[in-house]
C-alpha cells in the first residue's frame, strides 16, 4: 500500500531540493542538509534516538523474544507481531522453536498484552504491512507441510528446554533455517490469516538461507522488497512483483549478485541482514534499515543499524551507519543492542519509534525493545523567533483545503513552495482557527504567525 510520509518542517530555506546529498531524509539548501525530524548528521543518515523506557517493548517471562513488527490500526490500537522462542529455549534454537504471537497496547512503547498465537511454530522474521483494500499483509519465514499448511520446520517438533539453562532436555538437532518465505493476509489485525502463499524456497538456491524478506505493497498490488542469501556473509538482493499474491510475477535479482559493493557485498563476514523496507511517496523513494554485521579494521564482530535508499527499488545506495549498538534508557543506564530485526513504527507518515531485538535483559533473556525517535524539531526562517506549539494542520495530505487550529491567536498564514517562492499570504484577524486553499498538487511549507512567534508545517496537496 502506498503510504505518504509527511514531515514537520525543520527550517524554511530560500533554495531547497531533494537528493542523495541528504539520503532522501532531508532537503539540500545549497550548502548543507536540513534533515527531516528523526534524522541527523551531515547527510541525514543517522537516527536521532531518544532514551527508552527500561520496560518498553516486549519482555515475556522466561522466554526469548526476537524482534517485532508494530502498526497502529484505525482506532488507535497498537498491534505487535513478535517472534518468541517456544518452550523456554535459547534464541539459538529459533529455527526450530520460533513462533509469532500477536499483542496489543494503547501506547506505542507498551506494555503490550498477549492476544493470541498468530503463526505457530515454526514462524519467524515477520514483517507486517498494510496493502490494497486496507488488508494486513504478513511476510514471514515459516514451515509449510506438503498440504500447504503452516507446520513445524524441517528439523521437526520444537525442542523442550530447561528454563534454568535454556538448553534442551534431550536431543535437539538445529541449525540454519531453510524454511520458505510466505505471505499471509487478513482483513483484520486480529485475523484470521489466510493460508500461506510460498514465494521463495531458499533450499533451491546455491546459498539459500532464511530470506529476511521485507517489502512494500502498493495500491496496484505491485511489490518492491529486499531478501538475502548467504555465500560467506549475508548478501542482500532486490525483488519486485506486479502482483504480490502471484508468485509467478516475482522477479528476483540473480543470486550471488550483490546489491551493495564491497565490503557490504556478502563476501565480507558477516554482511547485512534483517532488512526493513518502507516507502516515501512524496519523494518517490524506497528506504531500508538493516542489521549491519560487517566487521571492519580487524574487529572480530560488529553490530549496528544501517540505512539504504533507492529511487527505483532495484539500484540501492548504502548510506552507512544509522545507529550504533549503544542504547540509552531514561533511568540513566545503558546497554548493548544487537540491532537485529529492526523495524520502524510510522504514524501519520512520521517515523516515531525504532523496534529491534536486544541481546539480554537482567536475567539473560533476549527481548524486543522499542526506542522513541525525536520528532519535535522546529527552527525558524530568517532568524524569526519560533516556539513549538500544539498546532493542528489537517487534513494532511489534503486535496486542496487546509484547516489550522492553534492554541494562540493566528495573525497571518504564508504558503511557500519548496524553492522558497511565496505563493499565498492570508491575514487572519486574531483567530484561533483558519481555513485556506492551495490549488496545485505538490509539497508546500506553511508559516503560521502568532503574536510573537512563527511555527512551520510541511503540507502535501494531492
Amino acid at each position: 500500500m502506498k503510504r505518504i510520509y509527511t514531515i514537520l518542517l525543520i527550517t524554511l530555506v530560500s533554495s531547497v531540493g531533494y537528493g542523495q546529498n541528504c539520503s532522501f531524509n532531508g532537503v539540500w539548501n545549497g550548502s548543507n542538509c536540513d534533515c527531516d525530524p528523526g534524522w541527523t548528521g551531515p547527510d541525514c543518515s543517522t537516527l536521532n534516538i531518544l532514551p527508552a523506557e527500561p520496560n518498553s517493548g516486549y519482555h515475556p517471562s522466561n522466554t526469548d523474544s526476537w524482534g517485532a513488527s508494530v502498526l497502529k490500526d484505525d482506532s488507535g490500537v497498537y498491534h505487535m507481531w513478535v517472534s518468541v522462542v517456544e518452550n523456554h529455549c535459547d534464541i539459538e534454537y529459533w529455527a526450530r522453536n520460533s513462533k509469532v504471537i500477536h499483542a496489543t497496547s494503547s501506547t506505542p512503547e507498551g506494555p503490550y498484552t498477549y492476544q493470541a498465537e498468530a503463526f505457530p511454530v515454526m514462524a519467524h522474521a515477520i514483517d507486517v504491512k498494510r496493502g490494497p483494500g486496507n488488508n494486513w499483509i504478513a511476510f514471514l519465514t515459516a514451515g509449510v507441510d506438503s498440504d500447504g499448511n503452516l507446520a513445524y520446520s524441517d528439523y521437526g517438533a520444537p525442542c523442550i528446554c530447561d528454563p534454568s539453562t535454556q538448553q534442551p532436555t534431550g536431543n535437539c538437532n538445529h541449525g540454519a533455517s531453510t524454511e520458505p518465505t510466505v505471505i499471509c493476509t487478513a482483513s483484520s489485525p486480529y485475523g484470521p490469516w489466510s493460508d500461506p502463499i510460498v514465494i521463495l524456497e531458499p533450499d533451491t538456491l546455491l546459498d539459500g538461507i532464511d530470506a529476511n524478506f521485507s517489502a512494500v505493497v502498493h495500491n496496484d498490488s505491485s511489490l518492491v522488497g529486499l531478501w538475502r542469501t548467504y555465500p560467506s556473509g549475508s548478501q542482500v538482493h532486490w525483488v519486485t512483483a506486479s502482483n504480490y499474491l502471484d508468485p509467478s510475477t516475482y522477479i528476483w535479482q540473480e543470486q550471488e549478485t550483490s546489491l551493495f559493493p564491497e565490503p557490504y557485498d556478502g563476501f565480507t563476514p558477516e554482511g547485512l541482514e534483517d532488512m526493513y523496507v518502507y516507502y516515501d511517496e512524496v519523494r518517490d523513494v524506497y528506504h531500508a534499515i538493516l542489521h549491519d554485521m560487517v566487521a571492519l579494521g580487524g574487529a572480530s564482530y560488529y553490530d549496528g543499524l544501517g540505512h539504504a535508499y533507492s529511487t527505483d527499488g532495484i539500484n540501492w545506495t548504502y548510506a552507512g551507519e544509522a545507529a550504533s549498538s549503544n542504547v540509552n534508557f531514561t533511568d540513566g543506564t545503558t546497554t548493548y543492542s544487537a540491532r537485529a530485526r529492526p523495524h520502524f513504527l510510522i504514524e501519520d507518515g512520521q517515523i516515531t519509534h525504532l523496534i529491534s531485538a536486544e541481546q539480554f535483559d537482567d536475567n539473560d533473556w533476549s527481548y524486543t525493545l522499542i526506542e522513541p525517535i525525536e520528532t519535535n524539531l522546529v527552527s525558524g526562517k530568517d532568524n524569526k523567533p519560533t516556539q513549538e506549539k500544539n498546532i493542528k494542520v489537517y487534513p494532511n495530505p489534503s486535496k486542496g483545503k487546509v484547516s489550522v487550529i492553534s492554541p494562540d491567536l493566528i495573525k497571518k498564514i504564508t504558503v511557500y513552495t519548496l524553492s522558497g517562492e511565496k505563493i499565498k499570504s492570508i491575514d487572519i484577524q486574531n483567530s484561533s482557527d483558519a481555513v485556506f486553499e492551495i490549488n496545485s498538487k505538490g509539497f508546500y511549507f506553511v508559516e503560521i504567525k502568532s503574536e510573537n512567534t512563527y511555527n512551520y508545517e510541511k503540507v502535501i496537496i494531492k
